[in-house]
């Protein structure tokens, strides 16, 4: 590790201070100088900095304390790629303000996949499930990367359908790696680090504040080709996402939903501002990321009674027991009926025992 890296991680172990404020002390000192060392008798520090924050790094500057750090990093399976470092994501070099520092677990040679952004609601109806899922399934199943932000909603449905279907997927937390928020999703943080990845900017003990997701979201647009919201509120975090997409020349993709779903009133402004792509299905976006199309279920063949069940939940949610009711038949036979289907990706489940055609 070099000393230029050192002194971002460094840098990275105070939360009080922002990009802005890192970027500015960087520039105070020459390249392959350690920044503790003259850190108190540079003159300029007192220019960027308050008294307390220079008297919070100051008992910061002995080198033992961060080769602390760094060994405890070390333990935890935690991959340290500074802006400097020939592994740093391309892409987020492209943008405006690329971390200084991105804290890995997992597998960073997804870093530099082809990858697609897949962000919304934390509230999403049934068709904000049923879109998302569909879409997710069809991108990693042509070896699409998805990135998402690991929020409830949409964000774990992408990540977990990835999941499910053998696909790559990539988390951007808002606080460090040893705060995974919400907690309900630690058990899916650590089963994406054993072949997909979780990152963050902030340092690992650095706690998520409100502060810190909308900048997040920059991360999110910037390691991605693309960005598709499903589903999302006019006051969705999402939108943030697809602001940054913008500015950063990525293409935004938008799913339209009802007029008078307050889910879809984010995506459907999005349309109506000409901001992003309406999209209807995955190929499209397949399309112009110009990936051929790998069709993997085009052969599967459907008896008359599995083919009557998936006309019957066509175009809304049915109950386990309403399709029972309808087929006649019985609950272990219907069971075995739709796990195949759902296996095959032809159904899928939502809550309340309820089942529709993806």
């Amino acid at each position: 590790m070099t000393i230029d890296d050192r002194n971002i991680i460094w840098l990275d172990l105070f939360s009080f201070l922002t990009y802005q404020k890192k970027k500015k002390i960087l520039n105070l000192f020459e390249k392959g100088k350690d920044i503790k060392s003259s850190f108190l008798s540079n003159k300029h520090i007192r220019e960027i900095l308050t008294d307390t924050e220079i008297n919070k790094m100051s008992n910061m500057l002995d080198n033992h304390i961060l080769d602390r750090y760094i060994d405890q990093f070390n333990r935890d399976n935690i991959i340290m790629i500074t802006i400097n470092d020939p592994r740093y994501p391309k892409l987020l070099l492209e943008i405006s303000s690329p971390p200084l520092c991105l804290y890995c677990k997992g597998n960073i040679q997804l870093l530099n996949t082809l990858s697609i952004a897949v962000v919304g609601t934390r509230r999403p109806t049934d068709y904000g499930i049923v879109t998302t899922k569909q879409f997710v399934k069809e991108l990693v199943q042509n070896d699409v990367t998805i990135v998402s932000g690991l929020a409830a909603g949409i964000d774990s449905i992408a990540h977990r359908t990835a999941l499910e279907n053998q696909g790559k997927t990539i988390a951007v937390l808002a606080g460090g790696l040893y705060h995974i928020y919400p907690a309900s999703n630690q058990f899916l943080a650590r089963k994406m680090t054993e072949n997909n990845l979780i990152l963050s900017e902030n340092s690992p003990d650095v706690t998520p504040t409100t502060y810190y997701f909308p900048i997040r979201n920059r991360i999110i647009a910037g390691l991605s080709s693309g960005v598709l919201i499903p589903e999302a509120s006019k006051k969705s975090g999402s939108l943030h996402t697809a602001r940054y997409a913008d500015d950063f020349n990525r293409e935004i993709y938008a799913i339209p939903g009802k007029i008078t779903s307050e889910m879809s009133k984010g995506t459907n402004l999005l349309i109506k501002q000409l901001k992003a792509n309406i999209i209807l299905s995955p190929d499209e976006i397949l399309d112009a990321l110009n990936i051929n199309k790998n069709e993997k279920n085009c052969n599967i063949q459907l008896d008359i009674r599995d083919q009557s069940i998936l006309n019957y939940i066509q175009t809304e949610k049915k109950t386990f027991q309403e399709i029972a009711d309808f087929t006649h038949l019985s609950a272990g036979e219907l069971n075995s009926i739709l796990l195949e289907l759902e296996m095959n990706g032809l159904v899928t489940k939502l809550a309340n025992n309820s089942y529709i055609k993806s």
